[in-house]
């Protein structure tokens, strides 16, 4: 039987006082989105570890996402992590868009 312990959550999803971040990029991944992120805590928080989630709000979106901390570095108070998203939400189609040929998904 494993004790492990949960992963700890941070939440920046509401940007206030002493709680800040700064997306400076993000790829596409096969499951996902990847976020490279860099911000700053406040004395006594709570450190992030690889493994522990966060949540965000990646730009487009209203609401906060959770995101897995891939990696991070701590220099003082400041940090840079890696985040992977899982699931983005999906968006709707546009009106109006045709959707691809059945010979194009069939024959790439």
């Amino acid at each position: 039987m494993s004790t492990s312990p949960a992963p700890a959550v941070h939440d920046y999803g509401q940007r206030q006082r002493g709680i800040d971040y700064s997306i400076y990029s993000f790829n596409r991944t096969p499951t996902g989105m990847r976020f490279y992120v860099a911000g700053y805590t406040r004395p006594g928080d709570a450190v992030m570890q690889q493994g522990d989630n966060v949540t965000i709000t990646p730009p487009g979106h209203t609401k906060g996402r959770t995101c897995r901390v891939v990696e991070v570095v701590y220099s003082g108070s400041q940090w840079d992590a890696v985040l992977d998203m899982a699931d983005p939400p999906a968006y709707p189609h546009e009106p109006g868009a045709r959707p691809a040929p059945l010979s194009r998904l069939l024959f790439p």
